[in-house]
C-alpha cells in the first residue's frame, strides 16, 4: 500500500494551507504517534494517536482540517473542526442521542471518558462544552443520573 503514496510530499511552505482548512484525507498507515494521512494526495500528514477517536482503516477516505503547519514544514491534521464548530456539530449528535433514547440518557459530566468517546467519538471536555452549551440553551435539564431533553 505505501507504495501509492511515495510521490507525496513530506512537507509544505507556510502559505500553502490555512488553519482550519477543510482538506481530504486518506490513512495510509498506522504509527506509533498516529495515523498518516494523504492530503489531497499531495502532502504527508500526521493524526496524533490522542486525537482518534475511532477505529480506522487503512485506505479509509476522510474529511480533515489542518491543525497546524510546523516550523519544520511537517502538517498536523485533526478530523474534527475548530473547536467552536466542533462542540456545535457535538451537541447536534447530544441531541440526535436523546431523541432516540426518548429524551434522557444516562451520559452527562460525570460520565467516564472511555463511555463517552465510545458514544460520541469525542473527549469528555468537547462532550461537557456541548452540554454546558444545551443547557445554557434551555435545550437539556442535567440532573444527577443524566440528562434529558426540555419539552
Amino acid at each position: 500500500m505505501k507504495n501509492n503514496y511515495e510521490h507525496l510530499k513530506e512537507t509544505v511552505k507556510p502559505d500553502v494551507f490555512t488553519k482550519w482548512q477543510e482538506v481530504d484525507v486518506v490513512i495510509y498507515a498506522f504509527t506509533d504517534l498516529g495515523m498518516n494521512v494523504a492530503i489531497n494526495d499531495e502532502y504527508i500528514g500526521l493524526i496524533y494517536r490522542n486525537q482518534i477517536y475511532d477505529n480506522y482503516k487503512e485506505g479509509q477516505k476522510l474529511k480533515g482540517y489542518v491543525k497546524n503547519v510546523r516550523e519544520d514544514g511537517k502538517i498536523d491534521i485533526s478530523l474534527q473542526p475548530e473547536r467552536g464548530r466542533y462542540v456545535f456539530s457535538t451537541s447536534d449528535k447530544i441531541l440526535e442521542h436523546l431523541k432516540i433514547s426518548g429524551g434522557k440518557s444516562m451520559f452527562n459530566d460525570k460520565s467516564s471518558p472511555e463511555d463517552i468517546k465510545k458514544e460520541f467519538q469525542v473527549s469528555k471536555k468537547v462532550f461537557k462544552q456541548a452540554i454546558g452549551k444545551l443547557y445554557k440553551l434551555r435545550k437539556i435539564r442535567i440532573m444527577n443520573n443524566g440528562i434529558e431533553l426540555v419539552e
